[in-house]
């Protein structure tokens, strides 16, 4: 969290240039759904729909948020970055949102089955997307190599992200300004973790 921390000032500004543009499209796909939402379930969708949309949904911006990690991975492993960085994966679009399906398809079905199994997969495949834009591997391959990291170190990770999350959470308070800090630090936390765990294929991203 230390070494994320000051990693943050000369990355802020290309999150948030990012972020803005991949959170934008979040919305508009938001709106869209709200409109056929409900010409074809009305105003209340049940909870299957509720959980289709966000499965869909999550899977179809997969390529975007790889894109923004991708810029906290090489920010930790002092490579040089751009806006453009966060869409530079586009072209392996189809993979991905195949993999943040299946991540997403798992995670809920954890969650709604029995909910430890769901927590227990949420953070073993933390590490997915990273590994699959660093690494030519397939969704399996990829989830595989991130439960298989991760299980070692568990709970360690599980702590960490709970940290970042409540320190994340807690910066929204004060009218939310802290979050200019705050949620960029907490991706280089992702991010920084990432270079200890697996190092960084620099070359694959290049290409």
């Amino acid at each position: 969290m230390r070494e994320a921390w000051g990693l943050v000032s000369g990355f802020k500004g290309h999150f948030w240039a990012a972020a803005v543009v991949i959170y934008g499209l979040l919305f508009a796909a938001a709106m869209v759904w709200g409109g056929i939402s409900a010409r074809i379930f009305g105003n209340t969708p049940n909870v299957a729909v509720r959980l289709l949309f966000q499965t869909v949904i999550s899977a179809l911006l997969t390529p975007l948020v790889i894109g923004l990690i991708v810029m906290a991975v090489r920010r930790a492993a002092g490579q040089p970055l751009s806006f453009s960085t966060a869409f530079s994966h586009l072209a392996r679009a189809p993979i991905f949102i195949v993999t943040g399906f299946v991540i997403a398809l798992l995670t809920y079905l954890g969650l709604i089955l029995l909910v430890i199994p769901g927590i227990y997969l949420s953070i073993a495949y933390g590490m997915t997307l990273p590994v699959l834009a660093f690494h030519r591997l397939g969704p399996w391959e990829a989830m595989e190599a991130s439960r298989k990291a991760v299980s070692h170190r568990w709970w360690r990770i599980f702590f960490l992200y709970l940290v970042v999350g409540i320190l994340t959470g807690l910066s929204v308070l004060p009218v939310g300004i802290p979050l200019i800090w705050t949620a960029p630090w907490a991706l280089l936390v992702l991010g920084v973790l990432y270079r200890r765990m697996f190092g960084v294929a620099i070359e694959v991203v290049a290409n």
